[in-house]
């Protein structure tokens, strides 16, 4: 079976920084180590010709983006990563969800290097953070076809949801739905210690993993968009581990490469 894709079938690299957070009260400019580390990496691996860097939410700092025009969110992403490739992100439970910086993604369509990417920022209604959504409400977004789902939130009952230290799932299952339904690709942020990637149906779900307190590293991920097939890369700057996952159009399992 032919891969059915909305654009055309191009040669592409994505960068995806999931929860950058890391500014704190009494220190509004600190960028933090991680992503200084991952921007240095990105410079000498894609040599200002990554096709976009996409922040996956809960940008920049601790508690998100707090102004229509956030200096800290231009100075540390639209000014620190155009050197790398153009920006786009998903904001996240602890961004305001009414803001509409250069790149937003949130429930719209942008067109990313030739691909359609929407997004769904936000997670589920649990502790009254800024954006926060019942699941019935991502349920009845009528959103249009896309060939990336940015959605700040995994899909529920994966291995990009799972909380180790609780031993719990705690992703969205109107996202795992939408999933399902959706052939392209998934890239997700929100539980910083758990990056990797899952097939559910024919989307290739990718979680990067998070840069910000409490449970970030440096860690980055890329996301390949080939002819024949999709593949994700996860690198833990701090440890030097480079995991790969490759998936071509129309199989069922993941070929996974680690590497030291």
């Amino acid at each position: 079976m032919v891969f059915d894709v909305i654009s055309p079938l191009l040669l592409l690299r994505l960068l995806f920084l999931g929860d950058a957070g890391v500014r704190q009260p009494g220190n509004e400019a600190a960028v933090g180590d991680g992503p200084l580390a991952v921007h240095d990496h990105a410079v000498r691996v894609c040599g200002g010709e990554c096709d976009g860097v996409v922040l996956l939410g809960d940008n920049i700092y601790q508690h998100g983006i707090n102004e229509a025009v956030d200096s800290a969110f231009l100075r540390n992403f639209a000014e620190m990563w155009s050197d790398v490739g153009p920006q786009y992100y998903v904001p996240g439970n602890h961004d305001l969800p009414d803001l509409d910086l250069p790149g937003n993604a949130d429930r719209r369509v942008v067109d990313v290097a030739g691909l359609r990417v929407v997004g769904i920022g936000g997670s589920p209604d649990h502790r009254k953070d800024p954006y926060e959504y019942e699941e019935d409400e991502i349920r009845a977004l009528e959103l249009p076809e896309a060939d990336i789902l940015l959605s700040h939130t995994p899909p529920a009952r994966t291995a990009l949801d799972l909380v180790p230290r609780r031993g719990a799932h705690v992703g969205s299952e109107a996202i795992r739905e939408r999933a399902l339904c959706h052939r392209g690709a998934l890239v997700c942020g929100h539980i910083h210690e758990s990056p990797g990637t899952e097939l559910l149906g024919e989307c290739f779900c990718f979680n990067p993993g998070g840069l910000g307190r409490p449970f970030g590293r440096a860690q980055v991920g890329f996301l390949i968009w080939e002819v024949e097939g999709l593949r994700s890369e996860h690198l833990d700057l701090e440890s030097g581990t480079s995991t790969w996952w490759s998936y071509r159009y129309g199989e069922s399992e993941l070929l996974e490469l680690v590497r030291q």
